[in-house]
């Protein structure tokens, strides 16, 4: 895939991101938000904290958690959002940030996709949040 069409799938995903949380926050206007569904008999939540840096970037932690299940129980974000350009990106999932440049020493060394990988999961989470029917608890 060409590097152009890696940075137009990367920006159209955060786009749309950024509408997708918009309508969960209520246009950003909620800083805390919790939400509880019960999808397939499992209890699953959803925490929101957003913390504004400026006018114009937002920090926001996601929690997603399958509250039955003791294997993967839950997920972290940490949501960089671009308020100017309605953009929201994955800072970091369950601790660890994507590679931010492809000569830089880790570890524990990623895929040369993880960042797109990590926005597109987020896509999903969010997806399932406002299309199974999340209420405020």
């Amino acid at each position: 895939m060409s590097e152009y069409k890696k940075i137009n799938s990367h920006l159209t995903a955060c786009s749309a991101n950024y509408f997708r949380l918009k309508k969960i926050l209520t246009g950003f206007k909620k800083n805390k938000i919790n939400l509880r569904n019960t999808l397939n008999a499992n209890l699953y939540n959803a925490k929101f904290l957003l913390m504004e840096l400026s006018k114009h970037s937002s920090v926001c932690d996601l929690t997603f958690s399958n509250l039955d299940s003791k294997l993967l129980s839950s997920f972290q974000f940490q949501l960089n959002i671009y308020h100017d350009v309605e953009l929201c990106e994955v800072n970091s999932f369950n601790g660890y940030s994507p590679s931010r440049f492809p000569f830089q020493f880790e570890q524990f060394p990623k895929s040369l996709d993880e960042k797109s990988q990590q926005n597109r999961f987020l896509t999903e989470v969010l997806d399932i949040i406002l299309t199974s029917g999340f209420y405020e608890k």
